[in-house]
């Protein structure tokens, strides 16, 4: 999915499985689960290097809201955003998102396992318990800030080279789920993040 003014994806309050996925270049965010709902994405390249102007929003948004015409804002379950073996990139920072209004009535379930993630907090403005790294009933086995090595992000060529970061660092579990990548390359032994198998770029 490629070339959205908005989003490449909105999901609202629903529910999506997304597997071999790869959208860029989003006016917005190029995955936004809204308003709660349940998500599962496995070996999936989420990236946005939008540059036709500001954007405001991540890659990755969560919520679990919306505001209502009397700027009430009305809460739902977030019951699960699973994001497994994925890259989560893109030339802002940082690339995810966890807008959560915490209210004992409802839940904020989410989960990165084995993503490569873009988030430098330098301004230290994302704390609190959604934001701990360490904590692995949110996060586990995570990569951060290392180089995807895409091949072209201009053109949307997000296949991954030698060089990236993401190379042979996927959960076998989860890759034994969706054996083959988006190419139908075989993924079972050493699988690498995000939608592709890495390659040799030509010189």
């Amino acid at each position: 999915i490629y070339n959205s003014s908005a989003f490449g994806i909105l999901g609202r309050n629903t529910s999506i499985k997304g597997e071999n996925m790869v959208i860029n270049n989003s006016g917005q965010s190029s995955f936004a689960g809204t308003i709660g709902g349940k998500y599962n994405f496995t070996h999936c390249t989420l990236a946005n290097y939008w540059n036709n102007g500001f954007r405001q929003f991540p890659s990755v948004l969560l919520n679990n809201f919306a505001v209502d015409a009397d700027n009430n804002a009305v809460l739902a379950d977030l019951t699960e955003a699973n994001f497994n073996n994925c890259i989560i990139y893109g030339n802002d920072n940082p690339e995810i998102l966890l807008d959560e209004i915490e209210d004992a009535a409802v839940v904020f379930n989410f989960k990165f396992t084995n993503c490569l993630i873009r988030f430098e907090d330098n301004g230290n403005n994302f704390t609190g318990p959604n934001y701990d790294f360490n904590d692995i009933t949110h996060y586990e086995g995570n990569l951060f800030n290392l180089e995807p090595d895409f091949k072209d992000t201009a053109l949307n060529q997000l296949i991954i080279g030698d060089n990236s970061a993401a190379n042979n660092k996927g959960n076998a579990v989860f890759s034994s789920q969706v054996p083959f990548d988006i190419l139908n390359v075989n993924r079972t032994t050493a699988p690498d993040l995000g939608a592709y198998q890495h390659i040799t770029f030509p010189e």
